[in-house]
């Protein structure tokens, strides 16, 4: 059985470290904040102790960012920390310091920024550290792709500062304006798209061979092109968006001129305008949708509330479920920054609509939903969502016939091309001789369509201690299975 946040800080720090009773409980009070600190933060927060073992942390607690996506797919809590990964921790406890911003390794191997305070005790002695961790795998590769550069313009250095015609070595399918400065500040080439770009400013200005001042002088909107370097920065051109990168050409340690890659963006830019306006626009409908099925299914409980019939007023909570179903799909994706959405947490919002609104105050009957936390494209959400609906539907309402309590058990899987989803009950299971060609109703009708036609996956339902129900299907779109099979008898 899996431990509360804090037995688990506890038990932990009994059985790795030397932490004293009183230290173990600053720590403990500690973590109860510490879902506070990653939602105001938006990053993964940890509390990491040092074990009884020299060189090696532990770490003890953990909070995922409710406003900004996770960097682990599971939980860290017990793993250890080593100083080569995690040298700011190390730096912490031995200085007693807080490290901003170093970078590290994450415990699933993927590079970040960590940002580490120390926690101390009443004795102002360092008992354990704090830690911010955020995303550093982008500065990682600007840093690689820079040094390659640099070490790139070494090699051309006295190619494109000694040739008479520099053009001659220069690629002629840049599409960039592209002009090299040698280190008097005089511009010693400029490509044709470099002479296109002044000849929109200046009429008939050749700059080849012309000093960066006497340029500024006479065109003034490049000047903040040429006042300084920065390796990429973007700048507005007489209307225009310019993308500016720089880069030295370097000979050992002097600096012998500069390269300058100007790109018009302009169109790029309006475009991403365009494409955020779309975004909110497609958010607000799937807002809008979500009102409008919560309204439906509104209007269709006034009218069950009418009814007499039993079977027909189940008939309408069904339906009911079904679109609020639906309508949790919308809800989410219009709250979320992407097209996408944690199937773990729908799953368990969906219980919690059924049993809600299919059991009785005194019915015990529990849906709990395990496995690991991951997205899948709001393409696959619907049917998915709408399949889970059905299939716990079906066992709520057959699988305890003559019970109080039962339970349900839902486990979703990632695997590296496929998702699996699994509905276990303890309840009766599947009776003999049940042919879903002839005897499925329309809750398993629906499934079945969906699963085949809408997720190209593959059903399977047995029976095993009660009734199990096996889905499986690409994920991501990926390619449709062309068979459904499906074992034993069925509802």
């Amino acid at each position: 059985m899996q431990k509360e946040p804090g037995e688990a800080l506890v038990s932990l720090c009994q059985e790795q470290t030397a932490l004293s009773k009183e230290d173990i409980s600053v720590l403990y009070h500690l973590q109860r904040n510490l879902q506070h600190f990653a939602d105001l933060a938006g990053a993964d927060i940890f509390i990491d102790v040092l074990t009884r073992e020299a060189g090696i942390a532990v770490v003890v607690a953990e909070a995922k960012p409710g406003t900004a996506r996770s960097l682990y797919k599971g939980s860290v809590v017990g793993q250890q920390a080593i100083q080569c990964n995690e040298p700011a921790v190390f730096q912490t406890f031995e200085t007693g310091e807080p490290v901003p911003n170093m970078q590290g390794t994450s415990q699933e191997g993927y590079p970040i920024s960590q940002t580490v305070i120390p926690i101390k005790n009443e004795l102002n002695k360092s008992i354990g550290v704090l830690i911010m961790e955020r995303d550093n795998s982008v500065q990682v590769r600007q840093e690689k792709t820079m040094e390659f550069l640099s070490k790139t313009t070494q090699k051309l250095t006295d190619t494109l500062l000694s040739q008479t015609e520099v053009g001659e070595v220069l690629p002629t399918l840049i599409h960039d304006a592209l002009f090299i400065v040698d280190a008097r500040k005089k511009i010693v080439y400029a490509n044709y798209v470099a002479h296109k770009l002044l000849l929109g400013l200046t009429k008939g200005l050749n700059p080849v061979s012309i000093d960066i001042d006497q340029l500024i002088h006479q065109v003034p909107e490049l000047e903040p092109i040429f006042s300084k370097d920065f390796d990429a920065q973007e700048l507005n051109v007489q209307g225009d968006t310019v993308l500016v990168r720089s880069l030295p050409i370097i000979e050992g340690t002097e600096v012998r001129g500069t390269v300058y890659l100007l790109k018009d963006i302009t169109e790029l830019r309006k475009k991403e305008k365009q494409l955020i306006a779309k975004s909110v626009a497609i958010k607000e409908i799937h807002h809008r949708v979500k009102n409008n099925l919560q309204t439906i299914a509104s209007l269709m409980r006034l009218q069950m509330r009418r009814v007499k019939n039993k079977e027909v007023s189940a008939a309408f909570q069904e339906s009911i479920n079904r679109i609020s179903c639906i309508a949790l799909v919308h809800d989410i994706i219009s709250r979320d920054t992407s097209e996408s959405i944690e199937l773990k947490e729908c799953l368990q919002r969906i219980g919690n609509i059924l049993t809600q609104s299919m059991l009785s105050p005194e019915q015990k009957i529990t849906i709990e939903v395990r496995g690991s936390a991951f997205r899948i494209t709001s393409d696959q959400a619907t049917p998915t969502s709408i399949v889970a609906n059905e299939l716990l539907q079906n066992s709520l309402k057959h699988a305890f016939p003559h019970q109080m309590e039962g339970e349900i058990f839902v486990l979703v899987e990632e695997a590296e091309h496929h998702i699996k989803l699994v509905i276990r009950d303890n309840g009766k299971g599947f009776p003999n001789g049940f042919n879903k060609e002839t005897n499925a109703h329309l809750g398993l009708q629906i499934t079945h369509a969906l699963v085949s036609e809408s997720l190209g996956g593959k059903i399977k339902m047995y029976n095993d201690a009660g009734a199990v129900v096996e889905i499986e299907f690409p994920k991501w779109g990926a390619e449709k299975n062309e068979t459904v099979t499906d074992h034993c008898g069925r509802r």
